[in-house]
């Protein structure tokens, strides 16, 4: 009889185990890139915006280096809350509808790769260090809410979560993890974005995106 009552007992734990996978697994949107060993879990029902369309939108940037950039890209992806979030609405820093996840995997060149400091990681998007050293000429809005190092199996590097004013004046909270390669040759970035409102009302969901961020390397 107590075989019988563990093998029943073993057989409804494996059940219970392994329906928690299958509902964990179909909750989420498993974006990866299986060359860099890149991944993170996204909530579903999310809309991806795929490399094609980024690619496209970024190659009509004029900023210095822009098109060097992006032939060094490896992947980039990205996704969205809300259908009316596009390609161009990712690349910029105006507080969207909803929240964004923008994720790029990028070589760095020998003069970046010489000159890549925390700080640079920091303040890849914003200048937060200067922010933070001279608050009377900060960003309005500018507010640190975390800062700490990040250590994946491949790379390491920071985590910063702050809020600022976009360009219309709404604050917008950005949790962004900026990692750098142990051999300093590649960039592995995660940008969450979304208006302050919406990131306080989502935040355990949104800070969940951030946390499941993995670099595991090449293989």
């Amino acid at each position: 009889m107590r075989s019988v009552v563990r093998h029943f007992a073993l057989g409804a734990v494996m059940a219970i185990a392994v329906f928690s996978l299958t509902s964990c697994s179909q909750s989420q949107i498993y974006a990866m890139d299986k060359v860099s060993g890149t991944y993170l879990a996204i909530p579903k029902g999310w809309n991806k915006i795929v490399k094609s369309d980024l690619d496209k939108a970024e190659s009509k940037s004029t900023a210095e280096n822009a098109a060097e950039k992006l032939a060094s890209v490896i992947w980039q992806e990205a996704y969205a809350t809300s259908p009316k979030v596009a390609a161009p609405q990712v690349l910029n820093l105006q507080a969207p509808e909803g929240a964004v996840v923008y994720v790029r995997v990028r070589n760095l060149n020998f003069e970046e790769s010489n000159s890549i400091s925390n700080n640079t990681l920091r303040n890849l998007i914003a200048p937060v260090t200067t922010w933070l050293e001279d608050p009377e000429n900060a960003n309005p809005k500018f507010v640190l809410i975390d800062d700490y190092e990040r250590v994946e199996k491949a790379a390491r590097g920071i985590r910063t979560i702050y809020r600022l004013a976009d360009d219309s004046g709404i604050s917008e909270t950005v949790d962004q993890t900026v990692l750098l390669s142990e051999d300093r040759s590649r960039v592995y970035i995660l940008l969450v974005r979304a208006k302050t409102k919406y990131y306080d009302k989502h935040v355990d969901e949104l800070l969940a995106i951030g946390d499941s961020f993995t670099v595991r390397g090449d293989k």
